[in-house]
């Protein structure tokens, strides 16, 4: 066994890759941006809550907000990479509470 230290954000990169899990820096990059992706109007009324395996979790305040975004995602995912770098391959939309 090797006594060299261990550098954390390599370890922690690999970890998240074989556990098909997002990296950390794409997770806050997302949820930074978010609101100037959407717009302060739209941000008040959907979060972001995860992003897992290139899927974003989204919560909306009720269901007219939620049918409202579906209608934006391809333009918010696509706006999400330009400004991040980040693909994002589907948005999922839920109520909030439910």
């Amino acid at each position: 066994m090797n006594d060299d230290p261990i550098d954390l954000d390599t370890t922690m990169s690999h970890l998240l890759r074989r556990l098909k899990m997002d990296s950390p820096r794409d997770v806050a990059s997302v949820f930074a941006a978010w609101d100037d992706v959407v717009g302060g109007d739209m941000a008040r009324h959907i979060q972001p809550v995860r992003l897992d395996e290139k899927v974003l979790y989204v919560e909306a305040t009720d269901a007219a907000w939620a049918t409202q975004f579906r209608f934006l995602e391809s333009d918010v995912r696509r706006r999400l990479s330009d400004q991040t770098g980040t693909t994002i391959a589907h948005i999922q939309v839920r109520q909030k509470g439910r």
